[in-house]
């Protein structure tokens, strides 16, 4: 995905004014060699995590016009999906994991736009409960499936290292819509299958 060059300028010219602030704390940013292009490259890693939303839009509409007729009518999971994001409270990074899953009706995704699709969604400066919610929401109305559910567990960067210093907690959020809001036993099931511990395939 094209990085959009007037965000990285704006992206840049920030951070310039942020190692004014390091200077102010003592740190010589303009004859330390280690700050040498520091903004510039710290631009280029906000912009990493923060994809253009047009860009993000239309990528994910190609993704659901190309669908496989659905043969299988079973839940259809992609679990322990790692992706990052930041936090629009304080701009700093999330690691996310996420579990996602839909019952198909009549089409399916390709088995990695899944996967492709947790990555597309999360970089951006969105609060966890929005994102949980958004993939939920496009796995049912865009696959028009008999319902779909998401599962993020979100390591904060925001509050592990600063603040409450918090390294050790997870954030868990989940969405629901269709068959898994209206039968328990359905929500369950995933609930189950994307938290149980498993050996690792490989």
């Amino acid at each position: 995905m094209e990085p959009k060059r007037e965000a990285l300028r704006h992206f840049e010219a920030g951070y310039e004014k942020i190692l004014e602030g390091f200077r102010e704390l003592g740190y010589e940013p303009e004859t330390d060699e280690n700050f040498a292009g520091t903004a510039r490259r710290a631009a280029k890693g906000l912009h990493e995590l923060a994809l253009d939303r047009a860009q993000v839009h239309d990528e994910i509409a190609r993704m659901f016009q190309k669908t496989f007729p659905a043969k299988y009518k079973e839940m259809v999971i992609s679990k322990h999906n790692m992706s990052f994001g930041c936090c629009p409270h304080h701009l700093l990074p999330v690691i996310y994991r996420i579990s996602l899953a839909y019952i198909p009706t009549d089409k399916v995704l390709g088995i990695s736009k899944l996967s492709r699709l947790a990555k597309l969604v999360s970089r951006a400066p969105i609060l966890q409960e929005d994102l949980t919610h958004e993939l939920a929401r496009l796995l049912h109305e865009e696959l028009e499936s008999e319902g779909s559910a998401a599962y993020v567990e979100g390591l904060h960067m925001c509050m592990a290292s600063r603040g409450a210093s918090a390294h050790e907690t997870r954030v868990v959020t989940s969405a629901v819509r269709g068959v898994f809001l209206e039968q328990l036993a359905t929500r369950e099931e995933f609930i189950k299958l994307v938290t149980a511990a498993h050996p690792s395939l490989i």
